[in-house]
């Protein structure tokens, strides 16, 4: 009798980078009423949504309850003290954004905080120095500039009279991105020239660069309004161009698999259903090339049912089941079954409505959660019971030629998990930035605080004995330091490395 191996783990889970994107696209704040309009209205709001992030933060954070993480509660109760302690000082927008940041900052985790979603008419215009600049892995540097004195691949090595590292720390890692992680020094390094009106940071009133050939330069800094114009320049700093979903051969025997998103969107998920479809009719060739490109730039998270798809599609969807059976055997994971928590899963079952594996197993949670919910139990722990699966049934992969995985900084929750898929086998190969990392806390959802000026971080729930430790980052196999991550610039190089 055959054996199958149930093919889906508990693969939903969002993103911060996602979500803190997706956030801005949601039309409630333009429709807000009674914003804040003198200094003592904007420190009241900034107070009461601080405190608001926190009590939601209390009832419903799995980390309140975890025993693998016991110093959670302490940890949430110093970043409430740290944000509140900016709020009493606020005395408009920006300043409330930045008290928000620091609330978030404090915690150290992307799956956890809150994100101010402040509305055009309350930004100021973004100002700048007259260049721009990305962390590209061994240091700061210039992307673009329309300063005559400051080129482009220059590297930035000391502002204010303090070299960038320890500027970098001291300054945007104070509100921004987890600073131990080295992807989050390449998603968020472009910051610390950027002025968004954040009135806790020191202005930068002078910088030293070195050029290409060792010599060395200063520039007194002065800041003005970024021209809109700049902003079609900087399109492919932060990681090239987005190609779409889907299967592109740039040569005759390199195949080029883009997943720019595992949140796809209608068109996206058509993207998606085609390119499975062009995996299986083109597998002979795939098999023969040179190597097959898995392209995670500009992936933001979502749902792990994509890249599984495409792991399956590439190396087989028994072999792929079976080994992540094997690696996720011991891992439990537990969900925080607090009211609200249980009603947002309750929610999932209509969206996910067209992934009926995903579709079955929130069903079962949310049964779940409902009955410890109902019992007054902090968690219900989901059932992990693999079925049985004969031994010679599974056997080893015919795609063995080089799958080259291109990683970029941001990549964490799901894009992660995809990583984690792929390094399951041996042919699999990173290239790139090291990627950004996840706490054991996932699967968010998102609250609004009183104002409605920031959104809540809420993880429904908690990984145990997952293989993939707290706070582990995927260091690049061949590290990529280049300035331009287009796609052919990133070809040219792959080609020289093949």
């Amino acid at each position: 009798m055959r054996h199958i191996i149930k093919s889906y783990a508990k693969v939903f889970v969002i993103g911060t980078p996602l979500l803190t994107a997706n956030v801005y696209a949601q039309d409630n704040v333009s429709s807000l009423e009674n914003l804040p309009t003198t200094a003592a209205q904007w420190q009241v709001t900034a107070e009461r949504d601080v405190e608001a992030a926190y009590q939601q933060s209390v009832e419903n954070h799995p980390g309140m309850f975890d025993s693998q993480n016991p110093d959670f509660p302490k940890l949430l109760e110093s970043a409430k003290r740290q944000g509140l302690a900016l709020a009493k000082q606020v005395t408009n927008a920006q300043g409330y954004a930045a008290a928000i940041a620091r609330f978030s900052t404090v915690l150290q985790d992307g799956h956890a905080g809150a994100v101010a979603i402040l509305p055009e008419q309350l930004k100021q215009p973004r100002r700048w120095p007259g260049f721009s600049a990305v962390w590209r892995g061994d240091g700061l540097k210039v992307y673009y500039s329309e300063h005559s004195q400051i080129t482009k691949g220059d590297k930035v090595i000391r502002c204010n009279n303090t070299p960038i590292e320890p500027l970098m720390r001291q300054t945007l890692f104070t509100f921004h991105g987890q600073v131990e992680q080295p992807g989050h020094w390449w998603n968020q390094g472009r910051r610390l020239l950027i002025d968004d009106g954040n009135p806790f940071l020191p202005q930068l009133k002078s910088c030293d660069f070195t050029k290409a050939n060792g010599s060395t330069y200063s520039v007194k800094l002065q800041w003005v309004e970024r021209p809109k114009s700049v902003r079609q320049h900087l399109m492919n700093a932060y990681n090239g161009d987005e190609l779409a979903v889907g299967l592109h051969w740039p040569t005759k025997d390199i195949a080029w698999v883009a997943m720019p998103t595992f949140a796809p969107n209608e068109q996206q998920k058509a993207d998606y259903k085609q390119l499975f479809a062009d995996l299986a009719t083109q597998r002979a060739q795939l098999l023969t090339a040179k190597a097959v490109i898995l392209d995670l730039r500009h992936n933001q998270g979502g749902s792990s049912y994509w890249n599984v798809k495409v792991a399956e599609q590439l190396w087989g969807q028994q072999i792929v089941s079976y080994r992540k059976e094997q690696a996720s055997a011991k891992t439990q994971v537990w969900w925080r079954a607090s009211k609200d928590n249980t009603q947002h899963v309750e929610v999932l079952k209509v969206v996910l409505k067209d992934q009926p594996e995903m579709y079955e197993m929130v069903k079962e949670v949310s049964a779940g959660m409902q009955v410890s919910l109902d019992k007054g139990m902090p968690f219900y722990v989901e059932q992990n019971l693999p079925a049985e699966q004969s031994a010679g049934e599974v056997t080893d992969s015919d795609f063995k030629n080089k799958a080259m995985v291109i990683v970029p900084g941001q990549c964490a929750s799901a894009c992660l998990d995809a990583i984690d898929t792929f390094k399951l086998f041996s042919n699999t190969v990173l290239f790139g930035a090291p990627s950004s990392a996840d706490s054991m806390y996932m699967d968010v959802r998102l609250v609004d605080t009183p104002s409605g000026l920031s959104k809540v971080i809420i993880p429904n729930k908690v990984y145990v004995d997952r293989p993939r430790g707290e706070g582990y980052f995927y260091q690049p196999d061949i590290p990529y330091y280049g300035l331009e991550w287009t796609t052919d610039a990133l070809l040219e190089q792959i080609i020289n490395i093949l």
